[in-house]
């Protein structure tokens, strides 16, 4: 069984506690890695507790039913049977910096090495340390000092952050805090054009979300009225209107993209919030793809605009349905991971308004290889199944 203690190393910790990173406090970042981590009780000292920590908890009920409020002299008891994760409740500790701590020795006692030699030790014990130690920190009293010092004589063993961690004393300590926050935006999916183009400008766009009110869907709802503006650039496309669409799928993108760093910000990561963001990128796709048949006109190039828009979102519907290993491997695998993404997609949009400079008839051409490489995500999906399959069989 896991618990986990906030403790303020110092008299300067309550307040830097209270200071808001990125939309969130330290000390709640601090209760959601302990949460994250396993912890099943968080023992967090009631001065600890504000009005933007009740806020957070609102939204976060089980974040609020694993909390154990520490009032002045009260104390916390230490006679279960159970590992206790001490956290100071100034750092920055996010939970993959744990993950190394975490599996460490349950014998002994353990500490995060970027903290050994500090004054805000972030520690893994078996046991509570002596009373001594263990009185302070459970009654919420400063304590950093004496807690590295018996560390050492314990000979705890260090273990690497295997994520972000920042001990924080000051403003720059905030400010570091912030950047290693930032750090963490970006997702393992991400193309070339979210890493240089949509990510880069999405962070501007996050660090003023964080200090306002609105949630990653209302976000996301901004995402699809601007993606809508821009089919209706293609419905049908001008040589201006097509170019004004490509600019105007680019601000879905990176809006697109500030919902999602918005809601892994201030922990409100929901199964509702992946899908309503899921359904916006698949119909903004499909919805340009199909316009692109309309500019080209004609009763032809209207099918193969909706033959493209059913491979778009059949392929979406693939790419979230089946399972990661679907794209591994260096054949069929390899080639599926290429082409679902969002790089290809400009290529698209970026010959149909070029080819619109010459008169409707030239966009055809991008709608017919559109109408047959939208296919080729989910058949390249069945392919790979049934590789795999056989494989299996074999």
């Amino acid at each position: 069984m896991l618990r986990a203690l906030l403790y303020l190393p110092d008299a300067a910790a309550e307040r830097l506690a209270a200071t808001a990173v990125c939309g969130r406090t330290l000390a709640v970042r601090t209760m959601v890695a302990a949460l994250r981590a396993g912890a099943v009780r968080i023992a967090v000292p009631s001065a600890l507790r504000d009005a933007a920590v009740d806020r957070a908890l609102r939204r976060m009920p089980a974040l609020a039913a694993a909390l154990q409020w520490l009032d002045p002299g009260a104390g916390v008891a230490a006679d279960s049977p159970a590992r206790w994760l001490l956290l100071p409740a100034s750092a920055l500790i996010h939970v993959s910096a744990l993950e190394g701590l975490l599996a460490a020795a349950p014998a002994r006692p353990a500490v995060l090495a970027e903290s050994a030699d500090g004054p805000a030790p972030v520690a893994l014990v078996p046991t509570p340390p002596p009373a001594e130690v263990w009185k302070p920190l459970a009654e919420g009293r400063p304590v950093g000092v004496e807690l590295a010092r018996w560390l050492r004589g314990a000979q705890a063993t260090p273990g690497a952050a295997t994520g972000p961690y920042v001990d924080v004393h000051d403003e720059a300590g905030l400010a570091r805090a912030e950047e290693a926050l930032g750090a963490t935006l970006s997702i393992p999916a991400d193309s070339g054009m979210d890493r240089y183009l949509h990510r880069r400008c999405s962070r501007w766009l996050t660090r003023l979300l964080v200090r306002t009110e609105l949630t990653p869907n209302h976000v996301s709802l901004a995402s699809l009225a601007i993606g809508l503006a821009a089919i209706w650039c293609f419905w049908p496309a001008t040589p201006t209107s097509a170019l004004v669409g490509v600019l105007l799928y680019a601000l879905a993108c990176i809006v697109d993209h500030a919902d999602g760093e918005l809601a892994r910000l201030t922990f409100q990561e929901s199964r509702f919030g992946a899908i309503l963001d899921w359904t916006i990128d698949t119909l903004i796709h499909a919805g340009l793809v199909l316009g692109i048949g309309v500019t080209a006109g004609g009763p032809a190039m209207l099918g193969l605009g909706l033959v493209g828009a059913a491979g778009v979102t059949l392929s979406a519907l693939f790419a979230r349905s089946l399972p990661r290993e679907i794209e591994i491997g260096p054949t069929v695998g390899g080639v599926l991971r290429n082409i679902a993404n969002r790089d290809l997609f400009y290529l698209v949009l970026l010959g149909a308004a070029t080819l619109r400079l010459w008169g409707p008839a030239p966009v055809g051409a991008v709608a017919a290889v559109v109408a047959v490489g939208s296919q080729a995500y989910w058949v390249g999906c069945l392919a790979r199944i049934r590789r795999l399959g056989r494989g299996r069989i074999a």
